[in-house]
């Protein structure tokens, strides 16, 4: 199954365990198509940058991303 990861560059989580981000990349899923870390958002990454949410989402759902 792909895998799709979108969070907010100022989001504390993605930076909580140093190399957990990376490790995920590459082991967490088999297909992992995409990671995008959005300026301007933190946690609520989906109300705080939507468009680009969802046009990452669009991608995704079409097999581009």
């Amino acid at each position: 199954m792909p895998s799709l990861f979108i969070a907010g560059r100022s989001d504390w989580g993605v930076y909580q365990n140093p190399g957990d981000f990376e490790k995920m990349q590459k082991t967490a899923c088999r297909r992992m198509v995409g990671t995008h870390l959005l300026n301007g958002a933190g946690h609520w990454v989906q109300q705080e940058q939507p468009e680009e949410v969802g046009k990452l989402l669009v991608q995704f759902l079409r097999g581009q991303a």
